[in-house]
Order: structure tokens, then sequence, then C-alpha cells
């Protein structure tokens, strides 16, 4: 039996590849780690870019606490089993009144460099997630042999699903449905706390890439396990996430590279 997710919604997993919305997180909890990440985004200077809002986890506790909350971790059990590693966390945040923000359509698994294994994103919404402030649309499965060939036309197909999140909760999604989202031109900030989760099977097409162990075991020893941020001071961590904001995008880029006919727009920007 699943641990949070019910049978029918581990089913629209693997139908669809994108399931939501999935409560997670206490009222307390979403007021803590908003407060966190406008915290850090006011350190990096207000308005910082989504690439530099990487590898939180490797450095601030708060950041590593969200990654591995006990209702996060069993839904995605569900889905990838007892051993989960951490790869990749980010911040998507959109302020308000941000026409020219968006993220173009893309696929998450050409970007990640990884073959065999399995992986999952949490979107956990720290704000109210709406289409008036630019959340996360996806092309389900179901319907994507049908869809236009050009990803163009996909702002304006119907079958698009608007992943439409309240503060608290979270969608799932896997590396190969296509996503992105539109810009936030309401009054209304949107945040988003972006966890990418990985099996202990799943090989690098680089190197051992820094992973934090989740929950459960890696019996398979590819990946750089680290353990949980140490004690310093913010301004210490702030550097030390750029450094590693940094090497994940080298390492991004590098993989993006050499996979064929992939997009290169993976993160929301301004043009």
């Amino acid at each position: 039996m699943p641990r949070l997710l019910t049978e029918a919604e581990v089913c629209r997993y693997e139908r669809e590849g994108i399931v939501f919305p999935i409560p997670v997180l206490s009222s307390r909890e979403i007021d803590c780690f908003r407060a966190d990440c406008d915290r850090l985004e006011e350190q990096l200077g207000g308005k910082p870019r989504t690439i530099e809002l990487r590898q939180m986890h490797l450095h601030f506790s708060w950041a590593y606490e969200l990654a591995i909350h006990p209702r996060i971790l069993d839904a995605v059990e569900d889905l990838l089993g007892p051993n989960v590693l951490i790869w990749a966390t980010e911040l998507f945040a959109k302020h308000a009144q941000s026409p020219t923000v968006s993220i173009s359509w893309h696929r998450d698994r050409p970007y990640m460099g990884l073959r065999s294994g399995q992986s999952t994103t949490a979107w956990v919404a720290l704000t109210n997630s709406s289409v008036a402030n630019g959340c996360m649309r996806a092309l389900p499965r179901s319907v994507e042999r049908d869809a236009p060939a050009q990803q163009s036309g996909l702002d304006r197909y119907p079958g698009v699903m608007d992943i439409v999140l309240n503060a608290g909760s979270m969608s799932l999604h896997d590396a190969d449905i296509l996503h992105g989202s539109g810009p936030n031109a309401s009054s209304e900030k949107r945040v988003g706390f972006v966890v990418r989760y990985i099996t202990p099977s799943c090989v690098p097409h680089h190197g051992k890439p820094p992973v934090a162990l989740a929950r459960g075991c890696d019996p398979f020893g590819q990946f750089e396990i680290v353990g949980p941020p140490r004690p310093i001071n913010d301004q210490l961590a702030l550097t030390e996430m750029r450094a590693s904001a940094a090497r994940h995008l080298d390492a991004v880029l590098q993989n993006l590279k050499g996979s064929q006919g992939a997009p290169t727009s993976f993160a929301e920007k301004s043009p």
C-alpha cells in the first residue's frame, strides 16, 4: 500500500506523468519556509535569477529540512521506492507584475544527464500558485500524441493542464513530460521550492555529482553522498551556495550540449 498517495494517484502518475495536488506542509511550515526563501532572495539582491538559486539544501539547514520533509518523502517513496537521493534543489520565484519572466516548454531529462533509474520532481508551493501568477503548466502523457508538433502551439492546446496549487501543497512530475509556465501578471508573488529526487540506480553521464541521501540507502555508489549542511554563518553559506550553483549549471549545460534536440530554455528568466 502507498504511504501517502492513494492507489488512484499512483496510477494517475503512471498514466499522466504528473499528480497533484498533494498537501504536505502545515500553515506554520509554510510561513517559516516562505520567510527563509524571501530572506535568501534579499541576501542575493532582491530578485536573483533562478540559476543563482540552486543547491540550497547543500548549504542551508532550512532548505535541507524542507527537502527531507517526511510527507514529501512519503509521496516520493510511493513512486520511486524506499531509496531516494536529492539530486538538486531550486527556488522558482515570480515577483508580482513580472510580465517578462516565464519558462519555455521543456523536459527535465535532457539536462539531468542520467541514464537508467528513476526520478521525480516535487514542486512545493510556498504561496498559492494560480493561472494569474504563472503556475506551472504540463502536457499529460495521455494527450501528448495528439498535441501540436511545434511547442509554441502548446500554449493554446486544450489538453494542457494548469497545475494550480494552494500554498503548502505540491505536485510531482516525471522527467519526461513537457511542462513550462507563463508570466506573473498578478499582484501576488509566486514562490515554488523544487526538489529533484532520483533513485541510486541512476547512472550519471559525467563524473559523480553530489547528492544527499534523503531516505533509505545507496547500494550502488555512483554519486558523491554529502551530509546535511554544517552550521556556518549565512555569508559563508551564500558563498558556498554560489559555487555549488555554478558547478551545477555547468553540469546542466554540458548535459544539454550532449543531448540532441533538447530545448535549452530550462530556467525561468527574463529575456
